[in-house]
């Protein structure tokens, strides 16, 4: 009696055979696992227990305990039954000429439950569904990625499954794109977010070191300069009252120095006492010190010592200040106006030289041991089309940012034609020199299913494989591939997520629905 007759003779034997699975009680005996899973939630399996779903010794059950399925057989989770007995996703399967045991719904010559003696007699089932196609899918049934989405945790790299979409044009209008990796015979080039900033080697913030009012500026924005030349003057009566006091000091000391000028000839004489003439001296040296202390004070103020000269000469303790350049380059900022007071530390001035620039680097935490001092450096930026800027890594920041999670880098380009401009935006390309050599793709194109790294093939306008890889190094966007790709694969490069959620859009209870 074929399965049809079944039916036709007992009607309720359809719903005995969509519960049981057609097999269930099949193979030799097992041993029970201590805890299986049912509906989610672990069961503690007892001794001598029967299946309160089926009726069955726990042995026997394996529709409900996964862990007594044979080993390599494909299991369909829509209908609960192995693949190779679900007649309702492959019809093809069903043998007419075979005896159909209704009781435990086998074939008789499978079922070990009525005929003990077959237990130890191979299967003339397919073990893993070789010969099984899946006819929703088109592909066969062990490669069918929307059907037996569990397959994944188990391949290689190299291996995959086939995921198909409904229509050939299904992708193309998702804007799924795909191109061949880049084959790497030599070490790629790492591309980073830049930033160029003045060289703070040869920049200075020109500002006061005394309070005061602007009298003059003689400077503005644009203007080249030279170390020295003069910029602004500032009235500041704390500079009037320095240069009066190391005029007094100088007084001071030229009249201790007479003092013990006339005491050594009073002691040569011996007129006087040497305690007189020791006196003498100490107060001379204490009128130096005094005097040498408001001349570094006037120099702390930016005088000049030609400055410090001229009012040795003239006497006048005025109030004017020269503000002065501390270094050559070109005034790029200004903030000096006359009239304006002023107080120590206010920045007037910006003084860069504009030959050399900096390139601020931002580098992924993860890309951070492909750049090292010393490497070479060509950086393009939109702002300037044409323009390639050229120098060397000078410092890798040795901390990542907490929100960003980028390593500062940095790098000197020279600047002879002064295109470079301070906070111009850019991208940085570094010749690494440990990165893998071999395939490269891009590292958007790279999924992670169950932890493990996976990237899409286009095998047809409406199929796709999902192919397992092993990774390599980082460089820059793009990864290495060190195992699972040839070079003409097409990878999917845009959109891969999309095929990501076509496939693990499976697990959520969407596989064969062919009835």
């Amino acid at each position: 009696m074929n399965w049809i007759q079944l039916i036709k003779a007992t009607p309720t034997a359809l719903a005995t055979l969509l519960l049981l699975a057609w097999g269930c009680g099949s193979g030799p005996s097992f041993e029970p696992p201590a805890e299986e899973h049912i509906d989610g939630a672990a069961h503690r399996i007892e001794q001598g227990e029967r299946c309160a779903r089926h009726d069955l010794p726990v042995a026997s059950c394996f529709i409900c305990y996964p862990g007594l399925r044979d080993s390599g057989r494909l299991w369909c989770t829509e209908h609960d039954r192995y693949e190779d007995r679900c007649f309702v996703c492959h019809p093809e399967l069903e043998d007419p000429e075979r005896l159909w045991c209704s009781e435990h719904n086998l074939y008789e010559d499978e079922c070990s439950l009525c005929h003990p003696e077959l237990r130890d007699v191979p299967r003339r089932s397919a073990a893993v569904g070789d010969e099984l196609e899946c006819q929703e899918h088109g592909v066969p049934e062990k490669e069918c990625g929307i059907c037996h989405p569990e397959l994944a945790a188990a391949l290689e790299p190299g291996s995959g499954l086939k995921i198909r979409f409904e229509s050939a044009r299904s992708a193309a209008r998702a804007g799924v794109e795909t191109a061949r990796p880049a084959v790497a015979s030599d070490h790629p080039d790492a591309t980073f977010l830049a930033r160029v900033t003045w060289d703070q080697n040869h920049f200075a913030r020109v500002t006061p070191l005394a309070g005061g009012v602007l009298r003059h500026v003689v400077a503005d924005v644009g203007q080249s300069v030279s170390r020295g030349d003069h910029l602004a003057t500032l009235s500041s009566p704390e500079v009037a009252r320095g240069k009066s006091a190391y005029l007094s000091a100088r007084v001071e000391e030229e009249l201790k120095l007479s003092v013990l000028a006339r005491e050594q000839e009073l002691v040569a004489q011996k007129v006087s006492a040497q305690q007189e003439l020791d006196q003498a001296r100490a107060e001379y040296e204490i009128a130096g010190n005094a005097t040498a202390t408001a001349r570094q004070q006037l120099l702390n103020f930016g005088l000049t010592e030609a400055a410090v000269l001229l009012l040795e000469e003239t006497g006048s303790p005025s109030s004017e200040l020269d503000i002065l350049a501390p270094l050559s380059g070109t005034i790029v900022d200004r903030h000096a106006v006359p009239g304006e007071a002023v107080e120590p530390g206010d920045a007037l001035f910006k003084i860069a030289r504009l030959s050399s620039m900096w390139l601020e680097l931002s580098i992924p935490e993860d890309e951070v041991t492909l750049v090292s001092v010393g490497q070479s450096v060509g950086a393009t930026f939109d702002a300037q089309p044409g323009v390639e800027a050229t120098g060397r890594v000078t410092w890798v920041g040795s901390s990542v940012d907490e929100q960003s999670r980028m390593v500062k880098g940095r790098a000197v380009v020279p600047n002879p034609d002064r295109l470079l401009r301070h906070g111009m935006f850019g991208r940085a390309r570094i010749r690494t020199e440990n990165a893998s050599d071999g395939l490269y793709v891009p590292a958007s194109a790279v999924q992670r299913i169950d932890e493990f790294p996976f990237v899409f093939i286009r095998l047809a306008d409406d199929l796709f494989e999902l192919r397992r890889v092993s990774l390599g190094a980082r460089a820059g966007a793009k990864v290495a591939i060190v195992a699972g790709l040839d070079p003409e694969d097409e990878i999917v490069v845009t959109h891969s997520f999309i095929l990501k959620s076509e496939f693990l859009k499976s697990r959520l209870g969407a596989g064969c629905v062919n009835e």
